[in-house]
């Protein structure tokens, strides 16, 4: 059986739900902080790339010595040709490029790309759930203000019915037809409700100012009825697969991430091996005990070198970073099971809920029906004084609280079906 519940406001002119929802979407700082998050870890990702290729830096400096030295390194083949014309310095100037690549550092650097890939997927689908979690909470703050404005307009026209009553009996006092005791039951009643009807506006600009900070705008002005399907509880169950939900997907991610970081930690014990080339110039003026006394002179520079360098023994922090790891994969694997088994459990509660909300409605539905009833024949005895102001007020306050549970069920169940698609990551589909 569906149920539908409906409201015809008229003419559009307030903010509808799907209008309230995209207005978040676009203006929410915590949404933008979580796009900046993204725009972060693809940043993160180019740099570990690029370290495959090396760098290249400019070098320059001067040095002054307390004895004169060559400006390049020279054999003593070289010497012999031509001692007195060899260029020699006090201050000695150098500038040139070097390139510095690694070759070999027992696959660190593809285990850095690969975390940072991974880091750029859950940053994705940490986007995705804040998405979700920002639909879910402007969609709840939404109906909850709908739900204290009917409830609010039920309590004004209960607060107008007892304003009534209370002027029958206060005139019925007058001519001695009942006693002022019955007056000040009347009051004693009227004024519970209006202190409800004024607490109950307090609440709505509480709500929509917190509507207005998710949807970052000054003020939030008249919102539009919602109109609400209510289905069977079989037709609200999702067969939804949990382990392609983002939210366990984030936790396969971080668990490949930990993996990553198990085999990163074991390169350093393997040997790492940097080609590094340079090119520059060396230059200066020569000295005094030269025959080319201050004169300037350069030579040109370049070279080609290949380190190696193994760690042997470091004390244990090597073993320290490595135990390390597998903790934090051991976590991992515990925040998988748990976000897994609290998946399942919140489902089905959500589920439960909806099912729930259904049948209060239904309930709340007939109550309302009888309880109407019961008023209408309790006013016709009062009038005809076959019963007392007690009996009366007693109809007219059960109806009241009937009225109230038809609109918390309508509204509980929207709410619920809401839970239930961020649960299952539909509500910007919605």
């Amino acid at each position: 059986m569906i149920y539908v519940v409906a409201f015809s406001p008229g003419v559009s002119t307030g903010l509808t739900l799907d209008e309230a929802v995209a207005l978040a979407l676009k203006n929410n700082p915590n949404l933008q902080k979580q796009q900046l998050n993204q725009a972060l870890s693809e940043e993160e990702l180019s740099g570990e790339k690029a370290q495959r290729f090396g760098r290249f830096d400019v070098i320059a400096d001067y040095g002054h010595y307390n004895n004169p030295r060559t400006l390049i390194p020279l054999t003593p083949m070289a010497i012999l040709g031509d001692p007195e014309a060899v260029p020699t310095t006090e201050d000695f100037f150098n500038t040139g490029i070097m390139y510095e690549v690694a070759l070999f550092t027992g696959f660190a650097l593809q285990r850095s790309v690969e975390i940072a890939e991974l880091e750029k997927e859950m940053a994705g689908a940490a986007f995705k759930l804040s998405q979700e979690q920002l639909i879910y909470n402007v969609k709840t703050l939404y109906i909850n203000i709908l739900s204290l404005k009917a409830h609010k307009k039920a309590q004004s026209e209960y607060y107008k019915a007892l304003q009534n009553l209370y002027r029958d009996i206060t005139l019925r006092v007058k001519v001695g037809r009942n006693a002022r005791v019955d007056q000040l039951k009347a009051a004693a009643d009227q004024e519970s409700v209006r202190v409800k009807v004024r607490r109950t506006s307090g609440q709505i600009k509480i709500m929509k100012t917190t509507l207005a900070g998710l949807l970052n705008t000054e003020t939030i002005g008249t919102l539009e009825d919602s109109h609400m399907e209510m289905r069977a509880p079989d037709e609200t169950r999702n067969n939804k697969n949990i382990y392609a939900l983002d939210r366990y997907r984030s936790t396969v991610l971080d668990l490949e991430k930990s993996t990553k970081l198990i085999e990163k930690s074991s390169s350093s014990y393997y040997p790492e091996v940097f080609l590094n080339g340079y090119y520059g110039l060396n230059f200066g003026p020569n000295d005094s005990s030269n025959v080319n006394d201050g004169d300037w002179e350069n030579e040109d520079v370049w070279q080609v070198v290949v380190n190696l360098k193994w760690t042997l023994f470091d004390f244990g922090r090597r073993k320290s970073v490595k135990q390390k790891a597998a903790i934090l994969k051991q976590q991992s694997l515990k925040e998988q099971l748990t976000v897994e088994l609290e998946l399942k459990r919140a489902l089905e509660e959500a589920v439960v809920n909806i099912e729930l909300a259904l049948d209060d409605f239904h309930s709340a539905e007939t109550e309302l029906a009888l309880t109407r009833e019961t008023e209408s024949i309790e006013q016709l005895r009062y009038d005809k004084g076959a019963a007392d102001i007690n009996d009366l007020l007693y109809a007219k306050a059960r109806n009241q609280v009937a009225i109230s549970r038809s609109i918390e069920a309508r509204y509980s169940y929207q709410n619920s079906r809401f839970y239930l698609d961020y649960l299952l990551e539909n509500g910007e589909k919605k």
